[in-house]
């Protein structure tokens, strides 16, 4: 058989292959973005060594439940989810209690750049609510892909997590003459599996 030809019938088995292998790899994406993790924070509050944190939700707002205080709220326990507009961005949901097993939306708050969950209701009127994803290695969580603009904010009772994008808190007036300081907020996969091993990730 001609060389010629062999080429021409192999064309439509390349982009078999091809088609396959981009169903695949969006096929992967899609199952990471549904893997449930929880939120961990290192980081010293009190003077001593950092300790990991996890992160709580809580009257609305997102917390460090650290050792030297406390939060007595729901364990961080979320996913990404597309959220429903037009923008068709990654959205981030968690669920703010074990029964009923009801979610809320992850978002940041125009007016004081505190992280904050809430109905759809509540994300409405200019505030933040994405894309949120991960950082290249998969270990942090990111908004706008930046995942080293998120702080902790010492607000009354304890330390919340806020987004200092375009340095608000540094320049701004949200701080207040608050104490704040820069923290990452660390995916734990829940399933006790990093999300880049899911089938398939790797190729």
């Amino acid at each position: 058989m001609p060389i010629g030809l062999l080429l021409i019938t192999s064309i439509p088995t390349t982009i078999g292959v091809c088609e396959a292998l981009s169903a695949q790899k969006k096929a992967d994406a899609a199952a990471k973005e549904k893997v449930k993790f929880n939120l961990v924070v290192s980081v010293s509050l009190d003077g001593l060594d950092p300790v990991d944190c996890f992160c709580v939700l809580e009257g609305g707002n997102l917390w460090i439940d650290h050792p030297s205080f406390p939060v007595a709220g729901h364990k961080f326990t979320g996913y990404h989810f597309m959220y429903p507009s037009e923008a068709q961005q990654l959205g981030l949901v968690s669920t703010i209690a074990d029964d009923p097993p009801m979610l809320n939306w992850i978002f940041v708050d125009e007016d004081s750049g505190m992280v904050r969950h809430g109905s759809r209701q509540d994300t409405l009127g200019g505030h933040t609510v994405g894309p949120w994803y991960w950082s290249d290695d998969e270990q942090w969580l990111t908004l706008e892909s930046d995942s080293s603009s998120f702080i902790a904010v010492h607000v009354d009772k304890g330390w919340a997590i806020a987004w200092n994008k375009d340095a608000r808190f540094t320049n701004g007036s949200e701080a207040q003459g608050r104490k704040w300081i820069p923290v990452m907020l660390k995916r734990r996969p829940i399933l006790g599996m990093d999300s880049r091993y899911v089938k398939g990730a790797n190729g």
